[in-house]
């Protein structure tokens, strides 16, 4: 009954799939390309409001934040209980 129940789930997916692509396809392609580029945030400033290039290194110490976090998870006492 199982496989029965998997098997027809598998083939609504895959038929749903199917039948939506070409609506979603079809949605995305409605945007033009200048109305994509346009950001409302940014319409009716007198001049140029775009911040100039910065650096990666908030990135990287965000990454070697998260990098230490996770290897001192890897690290941790399994046996450890909550007593201690």
């Amino acid at each position: 009954m199982m496989r029965t129940m998997k098997h027809r789930l598998l083939t609504l997916y895959i038929a749903t799939a199917t039948f939506l692509a070409p609506v979603i396809a079809f949605a995305a392609s409605k945007e033009d390309e200048e109305t994509a580029k346009l950001e409302a945030r940014m319409e009716g400033y007198a001049t140029s409001v775009h911040t100039p290039g910065g650096s990666t290194s908030l990135t990287w110490v965000m990454i070697c934040f998260l990098s230490a976090l996770t290897i001192a998870c890897l690290f941790k006492n399994a046996k450890r209980t909550h007593l201690d």
